[in-house]
């Protein structure tokens, strides 16, 4: 039984000397560890400099498309300037967002978009349209450009996961694809 053993380490050795003995397959083998060091070593780097694990995601709704400049309208008669805000030119389905976390409520303004959880599969990427105070606590009223009004239920401060900073075109369709949506 022992014999068996030592030939079957023999042939084992044999195989892994004469593999890994290749040079190309053992930079190919360094090559690919390399990248999977800097890829966590920049994915850590980018939690902490955006200050969430998020830092990116797909769009996966076209509910901030924009069609025309009707968008601009709604705060329009409010009287806000919308050629102020971050994103002037809406995204759609399958663009990339960059994310960056907030401290808290004061570090996002009407007009920013947001990324919400709401308990639900995916978060919610719509533009702050309201800022109040109910009960000492701050709440957010969010909208999507392309909708007519406003969400109904209005955004905690522990609801926020970001602000976009960022939008990507089509980048996020092979993420969509990924996820299967």
């Amino acid at each position: 039984m022992r014999k068996k053993s030592r030939k079957k380490l023999r042939v084992v050795r044999k195989f892994a000397v004469k593999i890994f003995g290749n040079n190309i397959v053992r930079e190919v083998l360094g090559f690919v560890l390399i990248l999977g060091i800097l890829y966590f070593a920049m994915g850590s780097v980018l939690v902490l400099a955006m200050r969430t694990d998020t830092y990116w995601r797909a769009v996966i709704s076209d509910s901030m498309k924009h069609e025309d400049e009707s968008w601009r309208e709604y705060f329009e008669e409010r009287g806000y300037d919308p050629s102020q805000f971050p994103l002037q030119g809406g995204f759609e389905r399958g663009d990339m967002l960059v994310t960056q976390g907030v401290g808290s409520v004061t570090e996002i303004s009407v007009g920013d978009v947001i990324v919400v959880d709401r308990g639900e599969p995916y978060p919610l990427v719509h533009r702050v349209v309201d800022i109040r105070n109910e009960d000492g606590e701050a709440r957010l009223t969010t909208k999507g450009d392309r909708n007519k009004s406003p969400d109904t239920s209005l955004v905690r401060p522990e609801q926020i996961i970001g602000k976009v900073i960022f939008v990507i075109p089509e980048l996020g369709h092979l993420s969509l694809w990924y996820q299967g949506v």
